[in-house]
């Protein structure tokens, strides 16, 4: 029986290395690859919040060139997007010779920052800067830190109207940086021990890890150079060893990116301690049960790897973007753990895709109104175009602008003013089709865009509703008001030119119909 025992004992000692060998294998692969995922959302995330900043100052961009050399309109409107926007710690505008002739509490007004990049790189295009020190902004604005002011700088050319080569800049606060850094941070769960570090694009820590200003140096990083993201078990600078995931940010739309790079470092202990502990169980288990039986040896190695090959298929199906439902074991702790682990990590990632979401819907609609406003606008577009030009799309465009808003709105106040927008929103949008967009484009500018997709619109008659629906008195506040409105139309032929040479002409329209209606004598 001897001779039998000890074969049955080498045997189970064998199967239970083999299986642990294995499990140990899948375990880091899928450790690795949902580690990775974590990064590549929170990259996501980074790239789409500076996206919106950047529209942000786009949208003023188009402000200040409509609004001419009109300088106590333009401060007015640079002021009110820094007091609405807090995270934009200085506004301004920069003159063709890079003179600055208005900016935010008049901060640096009358400087010449000609030989900045802001200016010189600004003037040809869209230009977003890395995260730098700010010398003179850092003396001149407010902050209670101890540490020097951060910036991450924007800047674009006015390409329209008499401010034509004019350069809108603004400085982006690190205010906005720490705001994403909560909101990275809030995910993570108390028990992975995962810590993310965002790196700039020489590899200087920016969020996260130590208050240093050298490169991280990770072995890891330098495949980035050809890669989008990588894993591996990296020494780390403090001589410890860590399940390390890195991913460079590649940017948003129309943004590049500023080759920022997000590191996710997690203890090995976090990572592969439950595998180290299930080997170690299958080991003692298989000893123990050779004596007796080695069947049954077999039999709980089959047991154990089953839940595991089924948590490394669940992980290869969420990396493809599949929708996942993860198996619960609860026969042995830890399985259990990593199929917790896993679980929490997909809750995470559902939850930062609503927040993506939110953060879309937020960006894309009137906060007044709850219509689209311009950004949802492009969006619309974007997503229609294919369809579009693949039928011909031919689309009407109603520019449409509140006449007497602007006095009911100094006489009784903004809050009036507001409900009266509420109000004659929803109504426009009653005068629509189901199909149809209704855009708020600002102020008292409404932008209607119908489809002729399903039926050739009406247009004299809807113009004639609209008209009939505006004019209807407006009861708020107590107060029963009258409004009239202008509207002037366009036929946009989205195969044959460019929806802002169509907006062009539908706002040129608008203006001749607003000259005749005050003089009817010079109406076509």
């Amino acid at each position: 029986m001897r001779p039998s025992r000890c074969s049955s004992c080498f045997s189970s000692c064998f199967l239970a290395a083999i299986t642990g060998r294995e499990a140990s294998s899948e375990a880091r692969y899928e450790r690795g690859l949902l580690l990775t995922n974590r990064v590549q959302s929170l990259a996501k995330a980074l790239d789409q919040s500076m996206w919106f900043w950047i529209k942000e100052v786009d949208t003023l961009r188009h402000t200040v060139g409509l609004l001419g050399p009109d300088m106590n309109k333009i401060s007015t409107a640079i002021n009110r997007l820094h007091d609405t926007m807090p995270a934009f710690a200085w506004i301004g505008l920069m003159d063709s010779k890079g003179y600055v002739v208005s900016s935010t509490g008049g901060v640096l007004q009358g400087t010449d920052l000609s030989i900045c990049a802001i200016f010189h790189q600004g003037k040809n295009g869209l230009f977003v800067g890395d995260v730098r020190r700010a010398n003179l902004l850092g003396q001149l604005l407010p902050h209670p830190e101890e540490i020097p002011l951060k910036f991450v700088d924007i800047s674009m050319p006015i390409d329209q109207g008499e401010l034509k080569g004019w350069v809108i800049v603004a400085h982006l606060s690190w205010t906005w940086a720490r705001e994403v850094e909560e909101f990275i941070l809030s995910g993570e769960g108390s028990d992975t021990n995962t810590k993310i570090t965002v790196l700039s694009e020489d590899g200087i820590p920016i969020l996260g890890g130590d208050s240093t200003t050298e490169p991280l140096a990770l072995p890891l990083l330098q495949q980035l150079e050809n890669s989008p993201s990588a894993w591996a078990v990296e020494p780390w600078p403090d001589g410890t060893s860590y399940l390390t995931a890195a991913v460079r940010c590649s940017g948003f739309k129309d943004y590049d990116g500023l080759q920022w790079s997000v590191v996710a470092q997690q203890s090995l202990e976090a990572a592969y301690g439950p595998v180290r502990r299930l080997v170690a169980r299958i080991l003692v288990a298989g000893l123990a049960l050779a004596a007796l039986f080695a069947l049954v040896a077999g039999y709980i190695a089959q047991r154990v790897i089953a839940p595991l090959k089924a948590l490394s298929d669940a992980a290869d199906k969420l990396s493809k973007g599949e929708r996942v439902s993860i198996p619960r074991k609860q026969d042995i702790r830890e399985i259990e753990v990593l199929s917790t682990s896993l679980s929490t990590l997909v809750d995470n990632l559902t939850r930062t895709e609503r927040d993506r979401n939110r953060i879309q819907h937020t960006a894309e609609r009137d906060a007044l109104t709850g219509l689209l406003n311009r950004h949802g606008l492009a969006a619309r577009i974007e997503e229609a175009m294919p369809d579009l030009q693949q039928h011909q799309g031919i689309v009407e465009l109603l520019y449409m602008d509140l006449d007497g808003f602007k006095p009911v709105n100094d006489t009784y106040g903004h809050h009036v003013g507001d409900s009266v927008l509420t109000i004659l929103g929803q109504r426009l949008s009653g005068c629509l089709r189901k199909d149809d967009v209704l855009v708020r484009l600002g102020g008292d500018e409404f932008l209607a865009l119908l489809s002729h997709r399903n039926g050739t619109p009406d247009i004299l008659r809807t113009v004639r509703r609209i008209r009939e629906t505006v004019g209807a008195p407006i009861s708020t506040e107590g107060l029963l008001l009258h409004i009239d409105i202008s509207i002037g139309h366009a036929t946009w032929h989205c195969t044959q030119e460019s929806v802002e040479d169509a907006l062009k002409r539908a706002d040129g329209a608008l203006y001749m119909a607003k000259k005749a209606a005050k003089d009817p004598s010079d109406a076509p």
